[in-house]
């Protein structure tokens, strides 16, 4: 990539000619006023241009006002540094020239644009007039290169991440590290490489994506192990890898014999973020319903029997010909069960045996059940209907759908706090 220097142009050239010629840039951008906008022509005269590719100019309407300077600033540069293509890594932004305001103003447009400041100042305090305290003498300059001063700025963009994370905006969190790792210095980068994996494993574990999130999130804590073994133990960062081996663990249960439960526990962990990180009641509720069809599919399991393909011979007999009649789809030629007749199934079914088990407790919760959850959801407007749920509608809702499961909410997996 090309190298590109932003310049602010003041009263005295030499500091510019001396910026130029240190850097030697392939494209160069004028910060000016209308009164040193003239001075530009002679600049590129004295420098000469073998090396300079392309030039232009962004003129304030005052030099005196900083707001007027930095409306100017973000008015144009944007398009000027995408139509050249630059890249962060290759902008480097020299606020010696034009009055304080205009400096300020440069720093601070381009902050999120560049690593690198630069400033022109004296070799030793003889090379200034003015007995050591006016303006550098010609000949006498020296290039002065800030070290990154983004690192210092950087905890802005820490509290967004977070922000985002802990509201379980994974992806969005995903994409804030990954512009902070293009700015930050080396020492910076890789704690935002690390926090980027950690919002891909959780993005994809939200997504129900368990494997890749299995193997993301194990990198992650691995990577943050070696950070975390040199802050002190009450570090934020710390009790968020603390969290995050628990979740690794409740996650790796997702490869073992009880995959079913785990995805029901996993499935409620969801609803209640949807409820608690976005305010999302009606999708949450969605899934809480999908969580008591869940469980009735697990209990059909035990039976032999799949909710989606119903084996008429391993119905009994008392409510074979109520299935089959109700159930049956023509187009796709089998028998796929309700989330009710999948429970009157499991009532029959224990009946057979003479046991009283889950089925039989849904009809005794039936009421409970109805009104707050399975009424609601087919009635909430992304299902069949224009009812919003609120979030006392869907707390009502949680509160019967886990005591009738028999689930204590403290088994759920809970997805770290991010804080520094």
């Amino acid at each position: 990539m090309s190298k590109t220097l932003i310049l602010s142009v003041g009263g005295s050239l030499s500091p510019l000619i001396c910026s130029i010629h240190h850097h030697e840039p392939e494209n160069i951008i004028f910060f000016t006023s209308t009164e040193t906008e003239p001075h530009v022509q002679e600049i590129l005269r004295r420098v000469g241009l073998n090396n300079i590719r392309n030039t232009e100019k962004i003129v304030t309407e005052s030099p005196e006002d900083i707001n007027l300077c930095l409306k100017a600033i973000l008015s144009k540069l944007p398009e000027i540094l995408a139509r050249w293509k630059t890249d962060i890594q290759d902008i480097i932004v020299d606020y010696t020239g034009g009055t304080k305001p205009m400096s300020s103003a440069l720093v601070l447009g381009t902050i999120h644009y560049t690593k690198c400041f630069s400033y022109i100042g004296a070799k030793d305090e003889r090379s200034r007039n003015k007995n050591g305290i006016g303006v550098v003498v010609d000949g006498q300059e020296k290039v002065i290169i800030l070290e990154n001063p983004w690192d210092e700025l950087a905890l802005e963009e820490k509290k967004k991440i977070c922000f985002l994370f802990n509201s379980g905006r994974y992806f969005e969190a995903k994409q804030a590290c990954d512009e902070a790792a293009t700015k930050a210095s080396e020492r910076q980068r890789s704690l935002f490489i690390i926090l980027k994996r950690f919002s891909e494993a959780y993005h994809k574990w939200d997504a129900f994506d368990y494997k890749p999130a299995l193997h993301d999130l194990r990198r992650a804590i691995h990577q943050l192990e070696d950070v975390c073994s040199q802050l002190p133990d009450r570090h934020g960062l710390v009790g968020f890898l603390e969290n995050a081996r628990e979740n690794e663990r409740f996650l790796k249960t997702s490869e073992e014999l009880k995959k079913e439960e785990f995805r029901l526990l996993d499935l409620l962990a969801n609803a209640r973020r949807r409820a608690r990180l976005e305010h999302r009641y009606d999708d949450a509720l969605v899934r809480l319903y999908r969580a008591l069809e869940k469980r009735a599919q697990m209990e059909l399991g035990k039976y032999g029997l799949e909710a989606s393909d119903i084996n008429l011979a391993l119905v009994p007999s008392s409510i074979r010909e109520e299935i089959r009649s109700k159930y049956y789809n023509e187009r796709k030629g089998k028998i796929e069960v309700s989330l009710y007749a999948a429970y009157s199934l499991l009532k029959a079914l224990e009946e057979e045996k003479g046991a009283s088990e889950i089925g039989h407790r849904f009809f005794e919760y039936y009421e409970t059940l109805l009104v707050p959850v399975i009424d609601q959801r087919n009635k909430s407007i992304i299902v069949h209907g224009d009812v919003l749920i609120d979030e006392d509608k869907f707390y009502k809702a949680w509160g019967n759908s886990l005591q009738f499961l028999q689930i204590d909410e403290n088994l759920l997996p809970q997805f770290p706090h991010l804080k520094f």
